[in-house]
């Protein structure tokens, strides 16, 4: 679990900065760097710290900027310390989803779309694209990723259309029209498998990456050493 100081800490910081509408809650913040956990390529970061400000970064002084910057790396860092440990898991026990509490996880994935669209070539695929029939899955994580762009966006065009046929014939037959809004409820439940695929995913594919190349050490032949071609002279009057 992150330390609740530092998620207040920075929370506070940007408040100082701009006014509190202008920046994301707390718990849009919890999900924006859970997503920057999980997610490979991550070495750009101004998307990262725009979003915490709703994609339009303000004016800062350099001493802001420094300021904001330390708040920053000491969450990620804290969120780093959780991944390396096998420790980063969704917050949020949906057995003992209330009102409230279902209101704080939206917020959250709200926070963690953001992120996901950050990368979104990797997490949602390039436009058009159209998966093999063995890549199944990449179609499941695919999947997962438009469910956090139909919960943020009330668009479900791109979410597994068998899954939203279905939902919508239950909720016909408890007589209520089938509106984005209901259906995003009723899909809401799925929230912390579809984390869990995307999070898999993501670290495997991070692992993958992390191919060790052989090391080498090369020797830095002196100007006055024997050449390396075997001439017996020295190297600075041969090759050098």
């Amino acid at each position: 679990m992150i330390d609740r100081k530092l998620l207040d800490a920075l929370h506070t910081y940007l408040t100082d900065v701009v006014a509190e509408e202008k920046h994301f809650s707390i718990e849009e913040i919890r999900g924006l760097f859970y997503a920057q956990m999980i997610t490979p390529g991550k070495i750009n970061a101004l998307p990262w710290v725009s979003a915490l400000f709703y994609g339009a970064q303000p004016n800062l002084t350099q001493q802001q900027i420094t300021t904001l910057n330390t708040h920053i790396t000491a969450v990620q860092t804290a969120y780093h310390d959780l991944l390396v440990a096998n420790q980063l898991a969704f917050p949020f026990d949906f057995e003992q989803l209330d009102e409230d509490l279902a209101e704080l996880a939206y917020s959250w994935c709200l926070g963690f779309y953001t992120g996901l669209a950050i990368n979104d070539i990797f997490w949602f695929g390039k436009k058009g694209e159209q998966l093999k029939g063995h890549e199944k899955e990449r179609e499941a994580v695919r999947n997962s990723a438009h469910l956090f762009y139909g919960l943020a966006t009330k668009d479900f065009s791109g979410f597994d259309k068998q899954k939203i046929k279905e939902v919508k014939a239950i909720l016909m037959e408890q007589g209520q029209e089938p509106s984005n809004d209901l259906i995003a409820i009723a899909l809401f439940p799925n929230v912390p498998i579809a984390v869990k695929s995307l999070q898999t995913y993501g670290i495997l594919t991070m692992h993958a990456a992390q191919v060790t190349k052989p090391v080498t050490t090369e020797k830095k032949l002196g100007r006055n050493e024997p050449c390396f071609c075997g001439s017996g002279k020295k190297y600075k009057k041969c090759c050098g």
